[in-house]
């Protein structure tokens, strides 16, 4: 049985090897940073906290790892969306040149964001020149490709890929916002026991629907010519609910991430530009054009992972082959019709719960700021839950892979 156990034993301490350089680089200091300003920040913009835990970057404080994996999220998002548009021919390109010419645009987001994250951190520098900024730059796009690589490792070797990594963040980030909350709350000590119990309340709920929505899943019952009538009832094609889960929540704050560095570049450049300046102070989630943008970008990426989960041409060609149907529908264009009506609706129901958990709630901290930390808890509870799910599905199937034994 030990010797069963030893390949997930390994992949956990390999993992755990990978997380405690990934926690030493979160807190090496850049060049020049001022650990006095560094620790006030701490203290402010609850949004950049939480774009950090989802990015498993640190755009609180200028360190090594500030960036995160937020330049491969954006290049990931892009890429999908380029080789589905089909533009330059880039969904044919070979494995090799499709890798070189993805890290090559993920190269171009670091630098941008880089440079915008330097510049939206300025104040903590004791010196800041353009020669500093280009230095710094190189060493935040290094750090973000160093952890890129650790992330793929952790993929191979590990468990958990890049979740483990944001798990880690999110972690982190939620026992801050949780201690910031419970000091609000602990001020009232009349209301205090009650506003303890609703925030219980709150949370198991949170975590509950998290839980089911993840899980959930949409059955179209198939007829299997070639299966015995005695499993008939079991059979069936699973269309997830929420099939993008917490990639959503980490793509979307990576996504709302990347206008706001591009903007506070392009401002820096062109300070009299008051357009430049309107998009700068209303692209964030303190802004109601911020808010409504970051609802549009996760109502999107959840139909897009819904969309690009599942190929119904490719399936109603595979069932067309093994002679398999769904009842009262014909094989080829009406299955296909039928799988792209299915899938719009459970890809609207998973946007929809989306938006309603993570996105809506934020209109809330711009009417009420000094709740703006709070109104972010919901998302984070989510993704969490999200992140756990996906390790412990991971480490389920590895023991259930190494339960098996040799033939031979």
């Amino acid at each position: 049985m030990q010797k069963k156990q030893a390949p997930l034993r390994k992949r956990t301490l390999f993992s755990i090897l990978l997380l405690a350089i990934y926690g030493l680089g979160k807190n090496i200091p850049l060049p020049y940073t001022d650990p006095f300003e560094a620790v006030e920040q701490l203290h402010r913009s609850s949004f950049l906290q939480l774009t950090s835990a989802a990015t498993g970057g640190n755009f609180i404080v200028p360190t090594l790892f500030s960036l995160g994996l937020a330049p491969w999220m954006a290049g990931m998002i892009f890429w999908q969306l380029l080789t589905m548009a089909k533009i330059f021919g880039l969904d044919q390109l070979p494995q090799k040149q499709s890798d070189l010419w993805r890290n090559f645009l993920i190269l171009c987001i670091a630098v941008i964001e880089g440079i915008g994250t330097l510049l939206m951190m300025k104040g903590q520098f004791t010196e800041f020149s353009q020669l500093h900024l280009y230095e710094n730059t190189i060493l935040l796009v290094a750090g973000s490709f160093f952890l890129i690589w650790l992330v793929n490792l952790n993929t191979l070797f590990g468990i958990g890929g890049s979740s483990l990594f944001i798990l880690y963040g999110l972690v982190g980030s939620f026992n801050i916002q949780s201690a910031l909350l419970l000091r609000d709350i602990l001020k009232n000590t009349f209301l205090a026991p009650w506003l303890l119990l609703l925030l219980f309340i709150v949370v198991i709920g949170l975590i509950t629907l998290g839980v089911i929505f993840e899980r959930s899943e949409y059955r179209l019952k198939v007829e299997r010519v070639m299966l015995d009538k005695r499993f008939i009832k079991t059979s069936y094609i699973p269309l997830k609910l929420n099939a993008g889960g917490s990639m959503a929540f980490m793509f979307g704050l990576t996504l709302l991430m990347l206008p706001q560095a591009l903007f506070q570049m392009l401002v820096t450049y062109f300070p009299g530009n008051q357009t430049l300046i309107w998009l700068l102070n209303n692209s964030s989630s303190n802004a109601y054009f911020g808010v409504t943008l970051y609802n549009l970008i996760l109502f999107s990426l959840t139909i897009l992972f819904a969309y690009s989960m599942l190929d119904v041409t490719e399936m109603a060609e595979n069932l067309r082959k093994s002679g398999d149907y769904f009842k009262g529908i014909s094989p080829g264009k009406e299955t296909v019709t039928y799988l792209k009506e299915k899938r719009r609706a459970t890809a609207f129901i998973g946007a929809s719960f989306t938006v309603i958990v993570a996105g809506l709630p934020l209109y809330l901290g711009v009417i009420w700021p000094r709740y703006a930390q709070v109104v972010m808890l919901p998302g984070l509870i989510v993704m969490l839950v999200g992140m756990l799910i996906t390790v412990i599905l991971q480490i389920r199937a590895i023991k259930i892979l190494n339960n098996y034994d040799k033939l031979f």
